[in-house]
């Protein structure tokens, strides 16, 4: 009798260990064909890019989930620049992406009109509307870093590097498509090309079941360079 209740007691506890590494908030959209898109500005207003991601498949697993993307990076004239796959998953708590949102940072690259190769890291978003006033899961932030090529001008090159991470609050964050309540996070950004590096920073937000709906890129003068908010959800 005291086996059985060892076993039981077991697999009792295998299934709430199941439970709660699913417990996990996803920070993408997370349901087959859902399509989000977000639009890029220039410091002025004038919109500069669209950013668009539609979600094709969605797994789940005793661990957590992950999603399959599929983006597309165009100008305001629909002339698509680049798209390619991304990947959102979450597994045993923690969540990260792949980092296909950084295309919508400023014209510095001056490499929209290339046929681009991209290799980019997974960064973490925790959670930070469970436990904002928690350090431990406030350091979790990842550094990330992505290189981009020109296929045809390997000379046409830059490295993005986005570092030093930290939570800033959990705020509304109204946008076209919709009001959000969203983790305010702020980073440092340096870009490298073969002609130039340029540093500042940059703040983005990110909502449950969302992603990122606004970002904004400063140089290290404190002005504005770009922005981009979430425009639509379909």
């Amino acid at each position: 009798m005291k086996v059985k209740n060892l076993i039981v007691l077991g697999l009792l506890t295998l299934g709430a260990e199941s439970v709660m590494a699913q417990d996990c908030n996803f920070f993408f959209a997370n349901e087959e064909g859902k399509v989000l898109t977000r639009t890029g500005y220039k410091a002025d207003g004038t919109a500069s890019s669209i950013l668009l991601y539609r979600v094709d498949k969605v797994y789940d697993y005793p661990s957590g989930m992950e999603v399959d993307a599929h983006f597309s990076y165009s100008k305001p004239t629909g002339k698509v620049l680049n798209s390619g796959k991304m990947v959102a998953r979450c597994d045993n708590g923690t969540f990260s992406m792949n980092m296909s949102h950084i295309l919508s940072y400023p014209d510095a690259l001056n490499m929209k009109n290339a046929d681009l190769y991209m290799m980019g890291d997974l960064m973490s978003y925790p959670d930070a509307f469970s436990a904002p006033d928690d350090p431990s899961s406030l350091n979790e932030y990842s550094d990330g870093t992505i290189r981009i090529s020109d296929k045809k001008n390997k000379d046409n090159r830059a490295e993005i590097s986005v570092t030093n991470r930290t939570f800033v609050a959990n705020e509304d964050v109204q946008t076209s498509a919709g009001i959000f309540h969203a983790t305010k996070v702020r980073y440092s950004i340096r870009i490298w090309t073969p002609k130039a590096t340029i540093e500042g920073y940059g703040y983005e937000w990110y909502a449950p079941n969302t992603g990122i709906v606004r970002t904004e890129e400063y140089n290290d003068k404190d002005q504005l360079q770009s922005y981009s908010v979430l425009t639509s959800i379909k």
